[in-house]
């Protein structure tokens, strides 16, 4: 329940989902395992997970919903042994060698006798709708991922009209200000990691872990010419973070206050409990958001 990466997507224009509406669209694609001859499966998880009875879980006029990911673990080299060792038989018994199409009938066959026998792992991805806001938040560090759960979102709902929130912000700029002047926005703070790289085609990269971000040598890199792609960030003692200047916020970590204020929900109540850390994060990625919003100032017109 507690968002440790965010890719943030907005909306294009005023969004109001019917409770009912939504959970008979998110039905249509329930997540189901993957059968014989399935490499992956993709859909729509409890979004409570056993705790609860629906896809989606409508709280304080947000929206969250789970997507969940199974997939057969066939490692490549395995099935690349397999292939060789049957072209290797082949060529010797038939005195011929094997062609591309060949080889590529005998993988494919090899596949489908190995895919009912193979391991099975399962992933979970958690996202929310921000009905007030206009926000999509979804929990991953890859823009790839983000777009899968995006997909069948729009594949469900038949529309999405968002866009990457920061698609129109320039934020090597304001990460390259910032630490330059070592001055942000009212109410962030510099932290102690970022990436500095040179904005040539030879793109020598800096990172910096646990280091004064406000020492001669920083500002000597800065002058030298190269730019802040990554830069840690404190919001008022609530949330850490690195920003990049793609757009994807990660490593979040929440103070222990804002942590402990359900810790007094018991275990028993844990619909309850789910439901309080749901209210608890998502209003606080919510005001975040915002604030860094606000604080990078009016972007073109999104379109």
């Amino acid at each position: 329940m507690w968002f440790s990466n965010l890719i943030c997507y907005r909306f294009k224009q005023d969004v109001s989902y019917n409770q009912d509406d939504f959970e008979q669209a998110l039905e249509q694609d329930v997540f189901r395992p993957c059968g014989s001859q399935d490499m992956s499966t993709f859909g729509w998880s409890k979004a409570l997970g056993k705790h609860g009875h629906s896809l989606s879980h409508f709280s304080k006029n947000s929206i969250l919903v789970c997507a969940k990911r199974e997939e057969k673990v066939l490692p490549a080299a395995v099935v690349n042994d397999m292939v060789a060792e049957k072209v290797e038989l082949i060529e010797r018994e038939e005195n011929r060698p094997v062609k591309k199409k060949e080889k590529d009938e005998l993988k494919e066959n090899i596949l489908a006798t190995l895919l009912p026998q193979a391991f099975k792992k399962s992933s979970l991805q958690f996202a929310f709708i921000d009905q007030e806001n206009g926000w999509v938040i979804v929990n991953s560090a890859s823009f790839n991922k983000a777009e899968e759960l995006l997909a069948l979102l729009r594949k469900s709902l038949g529309t999405l009209p968002v866009v990457p929130a920061f698609a129109n912000y320039d934020l090597d700029v304001f990460l390259t200000n910032w630490l330059t002047n070592f001055e942000t926005p009212e109410g962030f703070a510099i932290g102690t990691d970022a990436e500095l790289e040179e904005p040539d085609d030879n793109g020598a990269q800096v990172k910096l872990k646990q280091h004064d971000l406000s020492t001669d040598e920083i500002k000597h890199h800065l002058e030298s010419g190269k730019r802040v792609t990554k830069l840690a960030l404190d919001w008022r003692e609530r949330v850490k973070f690195m920003l990049q200047n793609d757009g994807s916020i990660k490593r979040l970590n929440y103070a222990d206050a804002l942590k402990e204020q359900n810790a007094d929900i018991p275990k028993e109540d844990m619909v309850v409990k789910l439901d309080a850390d749901f209210i608890l994060v998502s209003e606080e990625i919510k005001e975040l958001i915002e604030e860094l919003t606000q604080s990078l100032g009016d972007a073109e017109d999104i379109t």
